[in-house]
């Protein structure tokens, strides 16, 4: 690979980094003897931590010229602070690690897309975006299938515990690796460029958002503060009331993904008593049908349009989500139809995330895409500070069965406002080629 390219390598490798650990703290808080409510303060703070990061390293990245030094920020910051999981034996002390992991790790994130479009020409740069994707998205799977052999084999020699702590520094390992590769290979461009601000190339990664459980989020956010969210809620923004009016049901219905996800690895594992490899796989299940479904989405949006495919998507989760909760009645009957559930809640996201990428871009005004594509970035990102929450305490106060019910509601009662429209849309779809780098 030409040394332009080797940074690739980089971000394969603070993926697969990212997607250990993106079930490695949930299941070590389980470990340590931590509840559902644990699990969605740890999911909540660390999404609050990205949005934070992106605006501080967003205004930092428009200021300060410089890409090498943001990448290797976010990943050696990412692979230090896993270095002290081994030593954690409270929940609490998760809350700092993972936090502070996940705002370093924002660093990154708000250069990445620049990155891309710095380093090809402008005609390839969605063959390029499309490249980094496929990069980001086989790193997230190693990570996951690291992630499943180690909690898989490992526990039987030295039990549990240390299983998860190893896996830890494995993860740290990857992201100093991340690093490494980062200082070596990240270009700083030696030619004056075009002023290109976080703003207005966030939109680029329309296609990297991946639904995950959020513990060490690769999204990238727009910089909104409080007053903005309020005026862009209220309809006092340049975007229009049709835009508007998705982007509540898109909170909505994001806000009940994140109900049903964030406690669903306790869930396996507590009441179905799934072992910990195992819930690896079944999130490998997850992504592996994600990006295989992208192809279908894009031929049945063609076909039949973005808001029918995403009313599909949103009413076949509002079905699935309950369901879950079925599973621990009839003795075995989970073994069967988890691993297929987990193929459907896969396939659904690519249909809601195509989709929702195709409705956004077609309403906002011309000249405004970018910053329309970012607002919904971060809405979904506030989503999972919400909904993390409501379904951790909803599943310890009333148990999983109200969490999982909840989440199909809040879908539900998002289905009819999502696909409202004033007035139907004539253009062409324009949709992402890449796959995801990633379950919410």
């Amino acid at each position: 690979m030409p040394r332009a390219e080797g940074w690739l390598w980089g971000y394969f490798l603070a993926n697969a980094a990212g997607g250990a650990a993106s079930l490695l703290v949930p299941l070590y808080a389980y470990h340590l003897g931590g509840t559902a409510t644990d699990v969605g303060a740890l999911a909540s703070t660390a999404s609050f931590a990205g949005i934070l990061g992106s605006v501080i390293w967003g205004r930092a990245a428009d200021r300060v010229k410089l890409r090498r030094t943001f990448v290797v920020t976010g990943f050696w910051g990412f692979g230090f602070f896993y270095l002290f999981l081994p030593f954690i034996h409270r929940v609490f002390d998760l809350f700092w690690l993972n936090a502070l992991a996940t705002f370093l790790w924002m660093s990154q994130a708000t250069v990445a897309t620049l990155l891309v479009l710095e380093n090809y020409p402008k005609a390839d740069w969605e063959t390029g975006l499309g490249r980094f994707n496929r990069y980001a998205g086989l790193g997230w799977m190693v990570g996951l299938g690291i992630g499943a052999f180690w909690t898989g084999v490992l526990p039987q020699a030295v039990g549990e515990g240390w299983a998860l702590r190893s896996l830890g520094v494995i993860t740290a390992l990857l992201g100093l690796g991340a690093g490494a590769a980062g200082y070596l290979f990240v270009p700083e461009p030696r030619l004056p460029r075009p002023r290109r601000t976080f703003i207005g190339t966030v939109v680029a990664v329309g296609n990297f958002l991946v639904e995950r459980f959020r513990y060490a989020p690769a999204r990238i956010y727009y910089r909104l503060g409080p007053l903005q969210i309020v005026r862009i809620l209220q309809g006092k923004t340049k975007i229009g009331p049709d835009l508007t009016l998705y982007f509540y049901g898109a909170l909505l219905a994001a806000t009940g993904f994140s109900v049903f996800f964030v406690p669903l690895p306790l869930y396996l594992r507590a009441v179905l008593g799934v072992p910990n490899g195992l819930v690896f796989a079944l999130y490998i299940l997850h992504n592996g049908m994600n990006a295989f479904s992208y192809t279908w989405a894009r031929k049945l949006i063609l076909k039949i349009g973005h808001r029918p495919v995403l009313g599909l998507a949103l009413f076949v989760r509002t079905v699935i989500f309950p369901l879950f909760a079925l599973l621990s009645a009839p003795p075995g009957l989970h073994l069967v139809l988890v691993p297929v559930f987990f193929l459907i809640t896969g396939a659904t996201w690519a249909f809601f995330q195509l989709s929702g990428t195709a409705i956004v871009s077609r309403l906002a005004p011309v000249g405004s895409k970018g910053e329309a594509m970012g607002i919904y970035n971060a809405l979904l990102g506030l989503s999972t500070v919400f909904g993390a929450l409501i379904g951790g305490f909803l599943s310890d106060n009333l148990g999983y069965v109200s969490a999982f019910i909840a989440a199909g509601a809040l879908i539900f009662i998002a289905l009819p406002i999502v696909l409202l429209e004033s007035k139907p849309i004539y253009e062409e779809i324009t949709l992402p080629t890449s796959q995801e780098p990633q379950g919410s």
